[in-house]
């Protein structure tokens, strides 16, 4: 099994850890160059004979400056590229697929996922992860190309339709197809159930600080007129341009991590034709269950990040909804949450407008449709590298601490979160009660043990109640909104 046939030819993979085997940097569409940039994703070039699939394909184009994972394969506009994992021998797997998070600008199809082994070893899924276009690339309204602003949104579905195509070959049952992400991966889930396209693609849907975060239209017109004031040319020589000017022109708007939440896709009338959480109440999403779960100080990583996120919180709120609604809302929280300090209660409502009121949201909406569990966690951040040992307390329950835990399992908590997530990709069930009005039941993951709680959540839910906004950039940009 080594060797496996796919619909554009063979490719050989390799063992890559004990009863699991591996193939890496698989073309599902054809590379996103020239007369191609900027435009949906076409299929791939069949290739003659067996090509070799043992080692990465190159990243997205993103920032340089980052730290991607050890020995990342290069950064380029070719990047349409993804690998699968499966146990020697496996045969109608239930299938793991994994979108990779990074704000819509960074990251890779292994980042957190690594190669999938744990997953195969543990619960004998067949883990499939890809790359997508991110920034500009990805996201970029250009005035006169349609569709427009979704295209990495695109690049998902095509890696999708790539998986059920052709997963049989690995062991992988494409009836069985669970798709997870975390961050911006997590909000690509909440998109992929709502887009047309994926229509009885996806068997269950799993996330991690996920819930919806698109562009409006006024929001996409204003990025593109500032994107191509900072590119110095036009929407019509797009293609003509260097790759390195596109990054350019994107780092002189802002650069990671001010540059959070500035990219994201827009309703392009093919990917999304509605806002993704209007699509999911009305049914886009039917017969889906969804597995939710946010970290209880997501957004502390920021503020570890960026020491001013927390006091963006109230120009923030003041924009969505006036000077009365936000001193309502800081009031609320205050009342809420009596040891926090000025910072701490800011905090908490930054986490709750980008994450968890969102998810809520979201959570509320497939219940009607789809049996939904939803779940917190409370804990440590899960593969926390030992040289940034001391900033773990900082970061603790922050935004993708969970990632590590659910993704490579261990001891404790770790593998609590990690067999919760195997359970519910192979039979559809983590382990806990559902989540459903008006009990909204959520399994809190903390230090001394899971335990379920009834509607944790009630107070964050009461200071929103009502209330409804466009989620922009956090930091304030000239031109951005």
């Amino acid at each position: 099994m080594i060797v496996v046939d796919t619909a554009f030819g063979k490719v050989r993979g390799q063992e890559i850890a004990d009863g699991a085997l591996g193939w890496r940097g698989i073309p599902y569409a054809a590379p996103p160059v020239g007369e191609l940039r900027l435009r949906p994703p076409s299929p791939p070039d069949p290739w003659p004979g067996v090509r070799d699939a043992t080692g990465y394909g190159n990243r997205a184009l993103q920032p340089p400056g980052q730290l991607p994972e050890p020995d990342a394969p290069p950064a380029s506009e070719d990047c349409l590229y993804l690998n699968v994992t499966a146990s020697a021998g496996a045969v109608g797997r239930p299938v793991l697929l994994w979108i990779h998070g990074g704000g819509y600008e960074t990251g890779s199809g292994p980042g957190q996922a690594e190669d999938g082994a744990a997953f195969a070893r543990t619960h004998g899924l067949v883990v499939v992860t890809f790359n997508y276009r991110l920034g500009a690339l990805g996201f970029l309204d250009v005035e006169g190309e349609s569709p427009a602003g979704a295209l990495g949104l695109h690049d998902q579905i095509a890696a999708l339709r790539w998986t059920r195509e052709n997963i049989a070959g690995f062991g992988g049952d494409p009836e069985q197809i669970t798709v997870y992400g975390l961050s911006a991966g997590g909000k690509s889930v909440t998109n992929l159930l709502a887009s047309p396209l994926t229509a009885g693609m996806i068997r269950r849907a799993a996330s991690s600080s996920g819930g919806d975060h698109i562009k409006s239209p006024d929001q996409a017109r204003a990025l593109a007129a500032r994107f191509f004031r900072e590119l110095g040319t036009t929407p019509d020589r797009i293609r003509d341009v260097p790759a390195r000017d596109i990054l350019a022109a994107q780092a002189a708007i802002a650069t990671p991590p001010h540059s959070s939440w500035i990219w994201r896709p827009s309703v392009d009338g093919a990917a999304l034709t509605a806002r993704p959480l209007a699509a999911i109440r009305g049914g886009a999403a039917a017969g889906v269950p969804l597995l939710a779960q946010t970290c209880a100080r997501e957004c502390a990583l920021y503020q570890l990040m960026a020491p001013d996120a927390a006091g963006q919180a109230d120009r923030v709120l003041e924009g969505y909804f006036g000077a009365e609604a936000k001193d309502k809302i800081l009031a609320a929280y205050a009342a809420d949450n009596p040891g926090l300090d000025g910072t701490g209660l800011r905090l908490a409502i930054m986490t709750d407008e980008r994450y968890v009121v969102r998810v809520g949201r979201l959570a509320d909406a497939q219940s009607a449709h789809a049996p939904v569990w939803r779940s917190r966690y409370d804990g440590p951040y899960t593969g926390f590298p030992a040289e940034f040992a001391a900033y773990a307390d900082a970061v603790y329950a922050g935004h993708g601490s969970d990632g590590d835990g659910i993704w490579q399992g261990g001891d404790g908590l770790p593998g609590r979160l990690h067999d919760a997530w195997g359970a519910f990709a192979t039979n559809g069930d983590p382990g806990w009660d559902r989540y459903a009005t008006p009990e909204r039941r959520t399994m809190i993951f903390a230090p001394d043990g899971p335990a379920v709680a009834a509607d944790p959540f009630a107070d964050v839910r009461r200071a929103w109640d009502g209330l409804d906004w466009q989620p922009g950039a956090w930091w304030r940009y000239d031109g951005v909104a």
